[in-house]
């Protein structure tokens, strides 16, 4: 009987019924494959299909790899599979010429766990050519500067506008992510005069945030750390499953497209019997996700999508108006009075601070803090330009200078209080940078079970301070 090629198109449909029932045994799959392609794959093959081999088959294939039956295998699977997702994140925010994707294949190198102690590669022109063929990447030129000026962003509101009409505020969505360095204390040398030393502030977190325009519906936020089971949850005896969050995790702390891939499809299934719409920015991890949904057999059912426009977020974005500062403004209120009561007990706050006090704080921040008509506010003021731009509450701003004042003689060098809550790193701002973070996180380092976002923290010797504090 002659053998039975199988093309990517069906590789790709059978990694996607393997996502929707992971619980399947290679058996089921594979009666599956028959009932729908008349072809029962062996085992060998079913294991290779399923494995990291055809990642890069699960990030918007292209028209060519989809139709071909077969390919020339990578000899750096993982690397060309960070390549292709790098580039269709960048295609549209740099020229990417063939020398730039050699540069890119030399920090991937680098950067991949799989390779490490490994003798980097040429990385040839006859490599490039075959790369660029099995992936039908052609010699393109793609603009990476944005053109849109503040006139033709009101422009692109007005269609918004319109469209947002027909929906009653209930249904009205937006989501955002940011950043927060859990760890930062409210100086620039990050540093105390009367403790043994410091700690570099790693430690990070990504939030996510959704909301509905009449402030009726706060969904349960998302965070994203560096630590798959985080010890000081494990310490605590406390399953962070049981808290009113979702946890992940990547190296990076980063939100990246698959984990935004499966907030959206979460997303779309809390909305089941209603026709909701999901404002959103153009951030790559978004654009990525969404594709990837679009190009596959099962689609959003309940929601629509609807893209701000570019470079205007600041403007436009409900959560950006003063949602998420307020939520930091609550959350940080904690940290300095957790400070403060650390310091009077002579205790340093940044050895006894934790991901799991990060966490109660944001959750309590947003489920208990923050107004519906703080959020109303913020999304009148962004889509329908009505009111002033939002204040925090001067009652919470007054508490953060008093906790701040309490400070001040420990501190180094203290930073005014609009840095302290609105440090530009924590932005999440679409950059190269910001890019390759979401590609590297794709590929974390072997570490244990028990594994600890504390550990992003180093202690480092103190830095003195200087004779005119």
């Amino acid at each position: 009987m002659p053998r039975q090629a199988i093309t990517n198109q069906q590789k790709i449909a059978l990694r996607e019924q393997h996502r929707k029932h992971p619980s399947a045994t290679q058996s089921q799959l594979a009666h599956w494959f028959n009932q729908t392609y008349n072809h029962r794959p062996t085992q060998s093959t079913l294991s290779a299909i399923l494995s990291p081999k055809y990642q890069h088959l699960d990030t918007n294939p292209t028209e060519h790899t989809i139709k071909a039956k077969r390919c020339r295998t990578a000899k750096w699977p993982d690397l060309e599979a960070a390549l292709i997702h790098w580039i269709i994140l960048a295609q549209e925010k740099i020229t990417i010429t063939q020398d730039v994707i050699r540069e890119k294949a030399r920090f991937f190198w680098t950067q991949i766990p799989t390779y490490e102690g490994q003798s980097m590669p040429t990385f040839s022109n006859g490599w490039l050519e075959a790369f660029q063929s099995r992936e039908s990447i052609r010699n393109r030129l793609y603009a990476g500067e944005d053109r849109s000026t503040p006139e033709s962003a009101n422009e692109s509101m007005i269609p918004i506008r319109q469209a947002l009409e027909v929906y009653h505020p209930r249904d009205i969505f937006n989501c955002d992510e940011t950043g927060l360095y859990w760890r930062r204390i409210p100086d620039r040398s990050l540093a105390t005069k009367n403790l043994p030393g410091k700690k570099q502030q790693k430690s990070r977190i990504t939030a996510l945030f959704c909301c509905n325009s009449d402030g009726s519906e706060k969904l349960t936020p998302w965070f994203i750390g560096t630590a798959r089971k985080p010890r000081a949850f494990t310490a605590a005896h406390i399953d962070i499953n049981n808290f009113n969050l979702q946890w992940r995790s990547n190296t990076k702390a980063w939100m990246v497209s698959k984990i935004f891939e499966e907030w959206l499809r979460w997303f779309d299934n809390q909305m089941v019997h209603r026709k909701v719409v999901l404002l959103m920015d153009n951030f790559s991890a978004h654009e990525s996700a969404v594709k990837t949904i679009n190009s596959s057999s099962l689609p959003l059912q309940n929601t629509l999508i609807i893209w701000l426009p570019a470079n205007s977020t600041s403007r436009f974005q409900p959560l950006d108006q003063g949602i998420i500062r307020t939520w930091k403004a609550y959350w940080k209120r904690q940290w300095v009075r957790f400070m403060v009561s650390e310091f009077d007990a002579g205790r340093d706050p940044i050895q006894s601070m934790d991901v799991l006090h990060a966490l109660r704080w944001g959750i309590q921040a947003w489920e208990f803090d923050i107004s519906a008509q703080t959020i109303t506010n913020c999304f009148n003021k962004a889509l329908i330009d009505k009111g002033e731009d939002y204040q925090i509450q001067q009652q919470l701003i007054d508490e953060l200078n008093a906790g701040l004042t309490t400070l001040r003689p420990l501190l180094l060098d203290p930073i005014s209080i609009e840095n302290f809550l609105d440090p530009l790193d924590e932005v999440i701002q679409d950059g190269i940078e910001t890019i390759d973070n979401i590609v590297l996180s794709q590929f974390p380092r072997e570490v244990d079970d028990d594994d600890d976002d504390d550990d992003d923290a180093e202690t480092i010797p103190e830095t003195p301070p200087s004779s005119d504090k």
